[in-house]
């Protein structure tokens, strides 16, 4: 059976409706702005002093919701905006009283800006009360921005164009911000968007907002933004953007004697064809610049699942996204099958076309993909559609498909749908949400019979700053094979729930918040066989006003398999019945401080056996053009098929020269491989778009036989990257 027949008619019917649809109408008494259109722009430089803010009326006052709710932000925040024909202009005066306290220690793009005082603001540009843009600005001039999506996901993969510059005074810090209309997608016949802003005051552990603050609402939910009236005669150019690039690679294998010298070019060309709705092909697709993956060590019987990290498949990634479900569970696609073998060796896409986005009341996503032959297979052809359409204030309904199976002679298809509910309007002023899903695999070898199975769901959360209750249900078939997802076990049922009270206490002045709890997973196979359970147990969790947090949990652990398997280098775990426990307990110190982190350490049995385990991330920000992290992680297990020990740990430098251009390095290491890997990484954004790359890989074996720390070289690469940005 081919794959073009179900893709097209799959395509064709989302469209169909999608053409015709409306947008949501929009609610009121929302706090309200101003923007004023000017016939030239002010000069980007963080100083504020240009004659053409004061045009503009100011915006605010901030209300408080950490670490008290309902009273006024201790320091003033004002904040103005301002449009001409090409971009959006936000200016934001932060007051402080103590301007020499300021935390601002990053420089990086896309870094965890939230670690430093910070401006937070999103733009609802359809005023759709459901999707919109996310921006971050540190007093360095620091930037992140991502898309909200369905005001339940923050995608901070979409890169957009766009510049920030901040500048530090006697009176507390301002940033200036320039958006090109290109960037954004919006309606051009709306003078009304949502808008919302909020500041972070990081040596108070302060956060204030403008519209809605309170505590179980992130800043992104732009069903609770405030509105910035008066645009009018917006323009958004063509809409088209070329990115060509030129790569240059030297690789030299381990088992090879020379290296190798390449060289590529490609390219991503990319055209909205609504408003909101674009499409992108990508010639030659290359993700050399992407970080490699975190070294993780299994001590499971299960797959590890590594996260996705290349950024033609983050970008629209939230379009994709079924049932509510979480990567833990299973994904019924899952990006990382398309350019990566079963081991996660890079195969190279030939092509990649997608479009994705909004039109009316549908979100639509399409993916089709050409993928080089690897070993005995031929070209792949694979293909991913998903579809959902907004009823009601903020649920949906949608369907997914995907053909293909990138590392078989098989074909392979996947149908679901899903319907999602949620509101933050239930018993008045709570949030509440609940997904429901079906789907189907089938599997056609290239000889013998087709295989077809079903899986299904369904999850609820009661998602609340004091009550918080969760429950999942999952049922997956004993054949059921998502080829293009990750599906680490089958034949099962699996059931998720918990619940926490996290009450603040209103006469404390160091303890902002306790939390008390109890989760559990259970999974039986479609016998109602018992496999696997975990329950933990919060009996004290205490974040305190500095923010930093102390914790302890009980867990309780019971795993049935049926058959023996290994872990570590070789010690055999047996079938049989394992019921066993644990203690972890640790602190956390806030990131407002010079020296932050996580440690903790867990305690107790493991199968029948026992374990001791100590984990420590580590985060040192001496200066705003440096920044180090350590994690490490420590098991000394003992059981009676053997002991053994892990260690697992990676060391982060990164040296920010500006916002726009870094160098970062990352070395790891871990016992099972016992190899170091070191991923250098050069970025320079020369222009907004355009980047210039330069990256060295390069891994050390330890000597054969040796017993000391006698490292040798092992594979290395080097690669020069240029890319441009051409908008029209």
């Amino acid at each position: 059976m081919s794959a073009g027949l179900p893709a097209i008619l799959f395509g064709a019917f989302a469209f169909s409706g999608a053409i015709a649809a409306d947008p949501a109408e929009t609610g009121n008494g929302r706090p309200s702005l101003a923007a004023v259109k000017v016939e030239q722009g002010p000069v980007i430089d963080g100083k504020l002093d240009d004659p053409v803010w004061a045009r503009a009326p100011a915006g605010g006052p901030l209300t408080q919701y950490e670490p008290r709710q309902r009273v006024p932000a201790t320091e003033r925040t004002e904040f103005r905006v301002l449009y001409d024909e090409r971009n959006l202009y936000l200016g934001v005066w932060c007051h402080d009283s103590e301007p020499e306290k300021i935390i601002a220690r990053l420089m990086e793009r896309e870094s965890s800006l939230w670690l430093d005082d910070n401006v937070i603001f999103v733009l609802d540009t359809f005023h759709d009360r459901r999707n919109g843009y996310v921006f971050f600005v540190n007093p360095n001039g620091a930037r992140r921005d991502g898309l909200v999506i369905d005001n339940v996901t923050e995608n901070h993969d979409w890169d957009g164009d766009w510049t920030a510059r901040a500048s530090i005074d006697a009176e507390g810090w301002k940033v200036e911000i320039a958006i090109p209309f290109m960037t954004l997608a919006f309606d051009p016949d709306l003078t009304t968007w949502g808008f919302n802003i909020q500041r972070t005051i990081q040596r108070k552990a302060e956060d204030g907002r403008w519209s809605r603050a309170e505590p179980r609402f992130r800043v992104g939910n732009v069903a609770e933004a405030g509105t910035l009236t008066g645009l009018a005669g917006l323009k958004q150019g063509l809409g088209l953007e070329i990115r060509p690039y030129a790569l240059g690679r030297v690789r030299k294998e381990d088992a090879r004697p020379r290296a190798e010298i390449d060289f590529e070019s490609g390219g991503d060309l990319r055209y909205r064809l609504a408003p909101d709705l674009s499409a992108a092909l990508s010639v030659n697709t290359d993700f050399a610049e992407t970080e490699v993956d975190q070294r993780q060590i299994n001590l499971t019987r299960f797959p590890l699942f590594f996260p996705e990290k290349r950024r033609f498949f983050l970008e629209d990634s939230g379009v994709f996204e079924f049932g509510g479900l979480q990567s833990y569970e299973f994904l019924p696609y899952f990006s990382r099958r398309i350019g990566l073998s079963a081991g996660g060796e890079v195969v190279p896409i030939d092509y990649a076309g997608k479009v994705s986005g909004r039109t009316g009341p549908y979100s639509l996503g399409f993916i089709d993909a050409s993928m080089a032959g690897q070993d005995e297979l031929g070209k792949k052809n694979l293909f991913v559609g998903r579809v959902s359409r907004d009823v009601l204030e903020q649920s949906s309904v949608g369907a997914l498909f995907t053909a293909g199976d990138p590392n078989s002679a098989d074909e392979n298809y996947l149908l679901g749908a899903d319907a999602q509910f949620r509101t933050t309007d239930f018993l008045g002023d709570k949030a509440l949400q609940a997904n429901l899903f079906a789907m189907g695999s089938l599997t056609e070898p290239a000889t013998g019979d087709s295989t077809a199975a079903p899986a299904w769901g369904l999850n609820a959360a009661y998602p609340n700053d004091t009550i918080d209750l969760s429950f999942r249900f999952v049922e997956i078939g004993a054949d059921f094979n998502p080829a293009l997802g990750f599906v680490p076990r089958q034949d099962i049922r699996q059931y998720n729930s918990g619940w926490a009270w996290q009450p603040r206490p209103e006469s404390s002045d160091w303890i902002r918040q306790f939390s008390f709890g109890y989760y559990n997973s259970i999974t039986t196979d479609l016998s109602n066989d018992l496999e696997t359970a975990w329950h933990g147990f919060t009996p004290l969790e205490i974040q305190f006003t500095s923010s930093d947090r102390i914790f302890v949990t009980y867990n309780r652990n019971l795993d049935a398999p049926d058959g023996a398997f290994t872990i570590g280098e070789d010690v055999v775990i047996a079938p049989g019945d394992y019921d066993w426990g644990n203690v972890t307990a640790g602190f956390e110190l806030a990131p407002k401080r010079l020296v932050s982190g996580t440690f903790f350490t867990t305690q107790g049995g493991f199968y029948d056996g026992q374990r001791s385990q100590y984990s420590a991330r580590l985060d040192v920000l001496p200066w705003k053009r440096v920044s180090l992290g350590l994690t490490y992680d420590f098991n000394q297990i003992d059981l009676p098929g053997g002991e053994f020990e892990t260690h697992l740990g990676a060391a982060r430098m990164g040296w920010h020269f500006t916002p726009d251009m870094f160098v970062a390095h990352l070395i790891q290491y871990d016992s099972l491989s016992d190899t170091i890997g070191y991923n250098g990484r050069f970025q320079w954004e020369y222009r907004p778009g355009s980047f210039v790359y330069a990256v060295y890989n390069q891994s050390l074996v330890r000597e054969e036989n040796s017993r000391s720390l006698s490292f040798v070289t092992g594979d290395w690469e080097s690669i020069f990257k240029l890319g441009v940005s051409i908008r029209f």
